[in-house]
């Protein structure tokens, strides 16, 4: 059962993946675009919330882009999981600022785009085309600005003056 934080995260995740199953019809150079959002959200949940974004919910999404999609099973679930496990184990029990987060999420779209090339290059037996990655990657990085100021961080307190100091101690 998923607790009350991690409800927020899964209605988010689910929506997200629900507007990119929808049969759009983008032209070829933007494919690769819809699947890309749903992790944009995934990434900034498990920012957020951290814990609260279960695995197999990363899975169940990325498994329903695949049959939606109507790619190999397993592509996106992969895709999903491996920027899933790369973002919490670096913000594990840590907050970022604005940033260090849009930092990290370059580095690891990044690092998805060039396993997404690498792992459709052996499916397909060729080289497969970038310009249609690169242009992915641009309207994510662009999609995670957004979902960056929608969701904000946590509420920070003040740090707290150490009690000797405060009495001149």
């Amino acid at each position: 059962m998923i607790p009350a934080v991690g409800l927020l995260p899964a209605l988010l995740i689910a929506v997200a993946t629900l507007i990119c199953a929808l049969p759009w019809g983008p032209p070829p150079e933007f494919r690769l675009v819809l699947p890309l959002l749903p992790y944009v959200v995934i990434h900034r949940c498990v920012e957020r919330w951290g814990r609260g974004t279960p695995d197999w919910l990363v899975f169940l999404v990325g498994f329903a882009t695949d049959v939606a999609g109507q790619g190999p099973l397993g592509y996106w679930a992969l895709i999903y999981l491996c920027g899933f496990t790369m973002i919490r184990s670096v913000t594990a029990d840590r907050t970022h600022g604005f940033l260090p987060s849009l930092f990290l999420f370059f580095v690891t779209i990044v690092t998805l785009a060039m396993m997404q090339w690498s792992l459709a290059s052996i499916y397909y037996l060729r080289s497969t085309e970038v310009q249609p990655l690169v242009l992915a990657v641009a309207i994510a990085a662009g999609a995670y600005l957004v979902m960056l100021l929608l969701v904000p961080g946590e509420a920070t307190e003040p740090a707290r003056v150490n009690s000797r100091l405060e009495r001149g101690l």
